[in-house]
């Protein structure tokens, strides 16, 4: 199942950010994608307790929205608000009550972004099925901000700021909606957003002509799986890189630019990792914080250095939410 899952990935990412012209009936299943989209864009209008900010992407796959996620959490946190983030929570078992994500449950269950978030934000974190839900027992355990990891598309989750993530090396592939491209909506759902944001790996710019402010992506501190001891990643010779991400290429770029050798082993987003995947591998590996955490319930591991990242936001991008916020009315 797994293979199969890496040929289906392999094929639409070449189908999408390739040269190659998608054929007439992957054309035609877009023509009805739109049709479908466009009847989802309208506004609840609903009411809401307190800011409600989504951070998400138009296009399928990654784009950096779960650091951005982390990095406002932390800046609100620090002005002082009692922030929570919602998720439906991809890759585990979305319950369909509201579950608050503990930091020592099985990303199995509850989804390793947002195990990820509970972690490294310590700010409560909520999966559902129903985005809204989630948000309605973060306000009623008390936050007076919400974060959504995702959601632009979900139009049942009321709003009051939205932020649109784009992929600066990736950008909007071939520009078709899916199934023939990679757009979950037409790039005109960009003009309806409150704020665009391209991520930027390392400094180094990557497609022109993309709306929006940059922001980068840049390395953390390493550390060891298992004890988080500080690792000089300059001391180790050659890593096995190991990533289960949307884009595995932002991650290697990552490395690359950090002047690492490593030796390349992409699996697809929200990859339940067994033993038997890294079977021959010497070692040691070096692998992300959102795979890290399924990771570290595998037995027999070769030495694992963990790589954070942290998405470093403009100060006017900063402003501008802080200001939301603050200016937020409850209705």
């Amino acid at each position: 199942m797994g293979r199969l899952r890496d040929r289906v990935e392999g094929y639409f990412n070449r189908l999408w950010y390739g040269d190659a012209r998608p054929g007439l009936g992957w054309r035609a299943l877009s023509g009805v994608y739109d049709l479908a989209t466009r009847k989802r864009l309208a506004d609840t209008g609903e009411p809401l307790p307190g800011p409600v900010i989504v951070v998400g992407n138009i296009t399928v796959g990654g784009g950096g929205k779960t650091p951005v996620v982390a990095a406002l959490a932390t800046v609100l946190v620090e002005s002082g608000k009692r922030v929570a983030v919602i998720s439906r929570g991809y890759g585990g078992q979305t319950p369909s009550r509201p579950l608050r994500i503990q930091a020592s449950d099985d990303p199995r269950l509850c989804g390793d972004e947002p195990l990820l978030l509970a972690r490294s934000t310590g700010c409560p974190v909520w999966v559902c099925r129903q985005r809204r839900l989630a948000m309605q027992a973060a306000f009623d355990d008390g936050a007076e901000v919400v974060l959504s990891d995702d959601g632009l598309q979900h139009v049942a989750l009321p709003r009051s700021f939205e932020i649109c993530v784009i992929d600066e090396a990736r950008g909007f592939g071939n520009g078709r909606l899916l199934p023939a491209g990679p757009l979950r909506q037409p790039l005109e759902r960009l003009d309806q957003v409150d704020l665009v944001l391209r991520k930027r790996i390392g400094g180094a710019a990557g497609k022109g002509g993309l709306p929006g402010q940059a922001f980068s992506i840049e390395p953390g501190r390493a550390y060891r799986l298992g004890d988080r001891q500080p690792v000089d990643l300059e001391r180790v010779e050659a890593f096995d890189a190991v990533c289960g991400i949307a884009n595995p290429d932002s991650f290697f770029a990552t490395l690359e630019s950090l002047g690492l050798d490593f030796r390349r082993h992409a699996f697809p987003d929200h990859h339940g990792f067994v033993v038997s995947d890294l079977a021959g591998l010497d070692g040691p590996l070096i692998v992300t914080e959102k795979d890290a955490v399924k990771l570290e319930r595998l037995d027999g591991l070769p030495e694992t250095v963990v790589l954070p990242i942290r998405a470093r936001l403009p100060a006017q991008v900063l402003r501008q939410i802080r200001s939301h916020v603050r200016e937020f009315r409850s209705s």
